[in-house]
C-alpha cells in the first residue's frame, strides 16, 4: 500500500508571500463622473416604473 501522498498545494517562499501581501493604494476613477450625462431624477425613475409590466399582464389567458 502507497503511504506517502502528494499535496495539491505548493509551498511558498518568503519573497512570494511579501509580493502577495503587499498593500496596494486605492486610486479614484475620475473619468467616470465626467462622463455622467443626466443626473437620475423623477422623471427617471417615471420611465423606469412606466416600462414594469403589472401583474395582470403576465397572467397568461386561455
Amino acid at each position: 500500500m502507497k503511504t506517502s501522498t502528494m499535496g495539491i498545494v505548493t509551498p511558498i517562499n518568503k519573497d512570494e508571500m511579501k509580493e502577495l501581501l503587499k498593500e496596494t493604494k486605492e486610486t479614484l476613477a475620475t473619468d467616470l463622473l465626467k462622463q455622467a450625462s443626466e443626473p437620475f431624477g423623477a422623471v427617471s425613475m417615471w420611465k423606469v416604473r412606466k416600462s414594469y409590466r403589472s401583474a395582470s399582464s403576465l397572467r397568461r389567458i386561455i
